[in-house]
């Protein structure tokens, strides 16, 4: 219960008001995932993730937990008990990323981009459903894009398909668990998105 309560107010990754926006919400409800409609050159930012990638020895999860406004021992080993363990799930932060990659994020219609970053995630790595934070108002609404390959996102409904290319929204206040059915190691680029202008244009998703 008293984890719940934690990740409610907090988050999964109880980072305060570290690296925030305040962000504006106008509904009360929002689908498991949309795609906002807009295309990216995939093959170029996974070029540029690669080229940041190869000197870098950054670990954007436990450089971030030292941010943690509650117990760090406590939440990383919650995290690692959904699943987000560091032999099959990592992070590089923004701070290196190339110039098409940060121009996609800082060129998005109405909307303000918080908390970038590539997350990793190995073949057959699958978590356990969770929520990730409570309230849209203090986290912002996660913004997705594949880089290079599909990527899959369970929700109690069913299973989504992301495809490479594209820019979503995924739900992440609704229980879902990650999940990595390919046979690549899966990169994407996330971030918090300030307000829900672009998820309220977007397409709502179904199962596959």
């Amino acid at each position: 219960m008293e984890n719940t309560q934690s990740i409610s107010e907090h988050g999964i990754f109880p980072l305060g008001d570290h690296d925030w926006m305040e962000t504006t919400v106008t509904q009360e409800k929002y689908p498991n995932v949309v795609d906002l409609g807009i295309t990216v050159d995939a093959d170029k930012l996974y070029q540029e993730f690669f080229d940041m990638r190869k000197p870098s020895k950054d670990h954007y999860y436990l450089s971030m937990s030292k941010k943690f406004v509650v117990d760090r021992k406590q939440i990383m080993q919650n995290f690692e008990d959904l699943g987000f363990t560091q032999e099959t799930y990592g992070g590089y932060g923004f701070q290196r990323a190339g110039s098409y990659t940060k121009s996609i994020l800082d060129n998005l219609p109405e909307t303000k981009t918080f908390r970038k970053h590539f997350t990793l995630a190995k073949p057959g790595w699958e978590t356990k459903f969770h929520s990730d934070h409570g309230k849209f108002e203090t986290h912002g609404f996660r913004l997705v894009i594949p880089l290079n390959t599909d990527a899959h996102i369970k929700y109690k409904d069913g299973n989504y398909c992301l495809k490479r290319g594209g820019i979503y929204f995924w739900n992440i206040v609704h229980e879902h668990a990650g999940w990595n059915p390919t046979d690549l190691e899966r990169v994407i680029i996330m971030a918090q998105m300030n307000n829900d202008y672009l998820v309220r244009r977007g397409e709502k998703l179904l199962p596959i």
